[in-house]
């Protein structure tokens, strides 16, 4: 699993690759959605994924723009302040000779300006 951090303002926030969200790390990345996630299953908020089905080599990627090589499978939505968005990145690691998937990411929640982790997902509450 390679982490994925939210960081920057509501408008544009920017998801960051690694372990450490201060030291963006490059990752080749298949696809990256937000889902808000206000019931089990969540509304697609926005959604790229890498042409070809080739992942692409990135640090971070700023939230309503497709870098290139990738499509916007779903346009970015207006988020709002004090909703729970679920953020899922996804690609291949490692050398030409031995690729392994990898998933990441998390739920976040935009407070007090700026973007936290949010605290556990509570169905109906």
């Amino acid at each position: 699993m390679i982490p994925v951090h939210i960081g920057g303002g509501l408008e544009q926030p920017t998801a960051i690759f690694g372990l450490d969200p201060a030291r963006s790390e490059k990752v080749c990345v298949g696809g990256l959605t937000m889902h808000e996630k206000s019931d089990d299953v969540g509304r697609p908020v926005w959604t790229i994924g890498a042409r070809g089905r080739e992942c692409r080599s990135l640090k971070q990627v700023v939230y309503g723009y497709a870098p290139d090589g990738f499509d916007t499978v779903v346009p970015a939505a207006v988020l709002k302040s004090g909703v729970r968005y679920t953020v899922v990145g996804y690609g291949l690691t490692g050398g030409p000779l031995a690729r392994t998937p990898w998933r990441g990411g998390g739920d976040f929640v935009f407070e007090d300006g700026q973007w936290r982790p949010a605290p556990p997902f509570m169905p109906g509450r």
